[in-house]
C-alpha cells in the first residue's frame, strides 16, 4: 500500500532542501496509472506555473531508450540488423581508428561497448542537418577507450552514430522517424525534440543557484541537433508512463503492438557487463539489474540542469518516472524516492541484502595488480597487501571482496559509498582495463617526474564553467576539487605539472603563457572557462 501522504510530504522536504523549483512524479502499478502530480514550480520568475504531470521538462539519456526503441522497429521491417558492420549501412563513415567501422556494429552501439569515449554538447548545431554533420566533421576525431567490443563505455556519441543509421535507412529525417514510429504510436502527444513545439506547452525551465545560493533560471535552452539522439527529447512524466507500458508489457501498449516480443526481450537483455552488482549490465539502451531479487530495467537522463529517472519492475507491471528542473545534488535523493515507491508498492524490505562474497582466485591477483587512470574515475592502483585485493582510488585505500570470479567491492569510510569493481580479463598477460563503478580505467606507468610543489597549484584556483561547474582551491598542500553535479569536494591526486585525478575524473589545467589559467579540460573531453562565482547559463 503506497502512502501518498508520505511520499508527498518527503517530496516537498527533500526539494526544499536541495533547492530544486520543479518536479513531476507518475507511478504505473499493474500497468495501471495509481499516482501522478506535480510539485513546485517551472520557473521561479514572473511567469513561472505550477508543475503538473502535463509540464514538459528535458529527459536527457532516457531518449537513447528510444532511440533504440525505433532502431528495433527498423530492425523488425528488415531495414538493419544489429550485427552487421555499420560501414554497410553509411559507407563513408570514418573513425580515428583505422578498419573501426568495419567492426562495430548497431549492436555495439547501442549497448556502449564500440569502445567510443562520450561527448556532450548542449549548445550547437540547430539546422536540420545537424546529425549527418556530426557524424561527418565530429566522430573522425573521437579517441577509442578500448577497442570495439571489448568492454561497457558509456558514449554519447555511439547512440547519435545509432541515430543517423536509422535516419538513413529509413529515408526520413530522424525526429520525424522517432514521432512515427515511437511517439505516435505510444500517443506520447506532447513529446518532441521541438523548442519551438515545447514552448507552446507549460515547459519547464532549468536552474542553477545564485550568489545567495537561490535557484535563478538558467537563460539558455540547450539544443543541438547533432545530439539528438543521445539526449534531446522534451517529455513529460505522463507520455513516458506510455513507454514504460510498451516496454513492461512485451512490446504492447494499449490495442498496438508497438514491437514484438522477441524485440523487447532483446533491448531488455544484458548485451555488455557493466560490473555494477552481480548479474547488471546494459542491454540495448537500458539498464538491467536486479532490485531486492526482482529484475529492474532503468535509465537516468540529464541536460542542461534537468534531472531525470525512470524505473520498471517488469514483472508487477511497476514504474515510477521523475522528472525534476534542478538536478545537480539531488541524484541519490531521485534514487532514494523512487526506491521507496517501489518498496511500498512490492512489498519489499527497507535495505538492500547484502551481496554475498565468494572466494576470489587468488591466482589472478597478479595479473590484476597495477595502476590504471580512467576520464571519469581519476586514479586507480590494484594492490596485493596481506593476502588481500585492494583498492587505492584517487588517495583512498580501499580492501576489496570478491562478489564475482572479475566482480569485487569495497567500501568508503566515513560515507559508507559502494565502490565496485571489474576486471576485464584477456586470455594471457595482465589485466589492461578495469572498470571502476562501471566506468572504464586503462593500465598506465605513473610518471614520477613533473609533480609541481603545491605551492604553485593557488594559480588553478578558482570556479570554472561550461557543461559541469567546478570550484578549486588548495588547502594543507592539497588541491582540493568541487563539483556541483554531485555536490562533493573530493581531494585531488596530481599526475603531472597540470593534471590530477580526483573521483570524478580527470583534471587538466590550461595554463596560458602569462602563467594565467583561463581554463580546464574535464575527463579529456570537457573544457570549462574560469568564471566569477555566481555564474548562470
Amino acid at each position: 500500500m503506497l502512502n501518498l501522504y508520505a511520499l508527498e510530504q518527503q517530496i516537498e522536504g527533500e526539494m526544499q532542501a536541495a533547492r530544486v523549483p520543479g518536479l513531476a512524479i507518475a507511478i504505473l502499478h499493474s500497468l495501471d496509472l495509481v499516482y501522478c502530480r506535480g510539485f513546485g514550480v517551472t520557473s521561479v520568475e514572473d511567469g513561472g506555473l505550477l508543475v503538473t504531470p502535463q509540464t514538459l521538462f528535458r529527459i536527457g539519456s532516457i531518449t537513447k531508450s528510444m532511440t533504440a526503441t525505433a532502431i528495433m522497429r527498423l530492425v523488425e521491417l528488415g531495414l538493419v540488423e544489429l550485427d552487421r558492420p555499420v560501414s554497410e549501412y553509411v559507407p563513408w563513415l570514418t573513425f580515428r581508428e583505422k578498419g573501426a567501422a568495419q567492426r562495430i556494429t548497431l549492436r555495439m552501439l547501442l549497448s556502449h561497448s564500440a569502445g567510443l569515449p562520450t561527448s556532450h554538447t548542449p549548445f550547437g548545431r540547430r539546422e536540420a542537418g545537424g546529425l549527418e554533420a556530426y557524424v561527418r566533421q565530429d566522430v573522425p576525431a573521437y579517441r577509442f577507450i578500448a577497442p570495439p567490443g571489448m568492454l561497457y563505455s558509456y558514449s554519447n556519441p555511439g547512440v547519435r552514430i545509432a541515430g543517423y543509421i536509422a535516419q538513413a535507412t529509413s529515408g526520413r529525417p530522424y525526429p520525424s522517424l522517432m514521432q512515427e514510429s515511437v511517439f505516435d504510436p505510444l500517443e506520447m502527444g506532447r513529446t518532441t525534440f521541438d523548442p519551438a513545439v515545447a514552448m507552446t506547452y507549460p515547459v519547464a525551465q532549468a536552474h542553477d543557484l545564485d550568489g545567495d545560493g537561490r535557484p535563478a533560471v538558467r537563460h539558455r535552452y540547450a539544443d543541438d541537433t547533432g545530439g539528438y539522439p543521445s539526449g534531446s527529447v522534451i517529455s513529460t512524466v505522463l507520455d513516458l508512463t506510455h513507454f514504460a507500458s510498451m516496454q513492461m508489457n512485451h512490446g504492447r501498449f494499449r490495442d498496438r503492438q508497438v514491437l514484438t516480443p522477441e524485440s523487447v526481450a532483446e533491448m531488455q537483455r544484458i548485451q555488455a557487463i557493466t560490473y555494477a552488482a552481480a548479474g547488471a549490465g546494459y542491454g540495448l539502451a537500458l539498464n538491467v539489474d536486479v532490485y531486492k531479487g526482482i529484475e529492474r530495467l532503468w535509465h537516468e537522463g540529464s541536460i542542461g540542469n534537468f534531472g531525470a529517472r525512470l524505473v520498471m519492475m517488469p514483472e508487477s507491471g511497476t514504474a515510477v518516472v521523475l522528472l525534476f528542473n534542478r538536478a545537480p545534488g539531488f541524484w541519490a535523493t531521485a534514487e532514494a524516492i523512487t526506491d521507496g515507491v517501489l518498496d511500498q508498492l512490492l512489498g519489499l524490505p527497507g535495505r538492500e541484502p547484502q551481496p554475498q562474497a565468494i572466494t576470489p582466485d587468488r591466482s589472478l591477483w597478479p595479473r590484476c595488480a597495477g595502476s590504471y587512470v580512467g576520464d571519469w574515475r581519476g586514479l586507480a592502483t590494484v594492490a596485493v597487501t596481506d593476502d588481500r585485493l585492494t583498492l587505492n582510488w584517487n588517495g583512498e585505500l580501499l580492501p576489496l571482496t570478491a562478489l564475482g570470479p572479475d566482480l569485487y567491492a569495497g567500501q568508503k569510510q566515513g560515507s559508507g559509498e559502494r565502490v565496485s569493481v571489474g576486471f576485464v580479463r584477456e586470455p594471457d598477460g595482465p589485466v589492461q582495463y578495469i572498470l571502476v563503478n562501471s566506468s572504464p580505467c586503462k593500465r598506465f606507468t605513473p610518471d614520477p617526474a613533473g609533480i609541481p610543489e603545491p605551492g604553485a597549484w593557488t594559480a588553478f584556483a578558482g570556479w570554472y564553467s561550461g557543461v559541469e561547474k567546478i570550484a578549486v582551491r588548495v588547502q594543507d598542500n592539497q588541491l582540493l576539487i568541487y563539483s556541483e553535479d554531485v555536490d562533493k569536494e573530493m581531494s585531488c591526486v596530481p599526475l603531472g605539472n597540470t593534471r590530477f585525478a580526483c573521483d570524478v575524473g580527470l583534471i587538466e589545467f590550461d595554463v596560458a603563457p602569462d602563467g594565467s589559467v583561463p581554463s580546464l579540460r574535464f575527463g579529456k573531453v570537457y573544457t570549462l572557462r574560469r568564471v566569477s562565482p555566481p555564474h548562470t547559463e
